[in-house]
């Protein structure tokens, strides 16, 4: 995901003046108690933990090794006792160079790939995802991560064209979903038409569309999900809060 605008490109959704067509890399911090959660980190985190005035991590979690969700790791050098964590073979596929680095330069950082977790009561798990690109014929490790507590359960699911483990995703309140483009075009995003069929067969309470592809302008993607009333397009800078089913029409822009 190259973001938004991108460089020396005229499209609908690069030329745009809609503040909510200007994206970085996606990311999700997600605050439990005192707890701090970082979700991915490509090369613009250091701009998104700045301008969201984010001061401390205490966990970072990696979806998958590609450049658009890693690049920026050089950031957690400077999170003091920050514990890494990632799927097994998720982390195994992480550049070696990077981990030694990081180890190196942040002797307070910790790895596991143990799982599920419980942070301050919230149960914490992955999810099995399948991210295939049509034009590299090299699996790609990659996983979503389930929260689930007694006021709240959510799941972040930010790049697949396929859920392996469906099978914990029953009973949501919210499904963060890759949206990357109208449709799977071979580059392993299930797309806004995917994610709607995903919405179908799940049920949960409410779907935010992320990972969004410049190829799709904000206004657009609303304008297609009008009779979709429980589905809306995510935004930089949006916050969810736990009460956020009572408040939807502010999320879906009403």
């Amino acid at each position: 995901m190259l973001g938004a605008p991108v460089w020396n490109c005229n499209c609908k959704t690069c030329t745009s003046d809609n503040s909510k067509n200007t994206r970085f890399r996606s990311a999700l911090f997600v605050t439990i108690g005192s707890i701090d959660i970082l979700i991915d980190f490509g090369q613009d985190i250091a701009q998104q933990l700045r301008i969201n005035k984010i001061k401390k991590l205490d966990y970072a979690f990696l979806t998958h090794p590609h450049q658009d969700h890693v690049f920026g790791a050089e950031q957690l050098s400077v999170a003091e006792n920050i514990k890494l964590m990632a799927a097994p073979d998720v982390m195994m596929n992480v550049n070696a160079n990077i981990l030694k680095w990081l180890k190196d330069k942040n002797p307070s950082l910790t790895t596991s790939t143990e799982w599920p977790i419980n942070i301050g009561g919230v149960e914490i798990d992955t999810v099995k995802l399948v991210h295939q690109k049509s034009y590299t014929p090299e699996y790609q490790p990659c996983v979503g991560f389930l929260f689930r507590s007694p006021d709240f359960s959510f799941a972040y699911l930010s790049d697949y064209n396929d859920i392996l483990e469906k099978h914990k995703l029953g009973d949501l309140d919210l499904i963060i979903s890759d949206g990357n483009q109208w449709k799977d075009v071979g580059r392993g995003h299930i797309g806004v038409e995917g994610a709607i069929n995903i919405f179908n067969e799940l049920k949960p309470k409410k779907m935010l569309l992320t990972h969004l592809s410049h190829k799709t302008e904000h206004s657009d993607i609303e304008e297609y999900l009008k009779n979709d009333k429980d589905i809306a397009p995510a935004y930089d800078g949006l916050e969810v809060q736990s009460d956020f089913i009572k408040n939807w029409d502010h999320y879906k822009g009403q």
